[in-house]
């Protein structure tokens, strides 16, 4: 299978699995909203919560790497540009799922 099919396969694959989880991180901030940080912390160390989170970012983060990437390819094309988003989303991803760990694990 040739790299821009196995690409294409990813991002679907990716946006399936990102429909579901936006389902439930809208329901989980609207049930939060207007809250203290404490107690949205709170029911963000819920176990469910937690692992939810987890997999949000991580298939949001994904697919946003992909889709950058064929963004990149298709109208700038330097290898640096395709190197720089690979740093960018991983950056943001270990941030992102440090802070929900810390939450979970650790709390306020």
């Amino acid at each position: 299978m040739s790299e821009g099919i196995k690409h294409w396969k990813y991002s679907r694959i990716s946006s399936l699995v990102i429909t579901p989880l936006t389902i439930w991180f809208v329901i989980f901030f609207s049930k939060n909203f207007g809250m203290t940080f404490e107690q949205v912390s709170n029911s963000l160390a819920k176990p469910f919560n937690s692992f939810m989170m987890f997999f949000f970012i991580t298939a949001t983060i994904f697919h946003l790497q992909q889709g950058l990437q064929v963004i990149i390819e298709d109208y700038v094309y330097r290898r640096l540009w395709i190197n720089l988003n690979i740093i960018f989303c991983s950056a943001l991803f270990v941030v992102s799922i440090l802070s929900v760990a810390k939450i979970a694990f650790v709390g306020v």
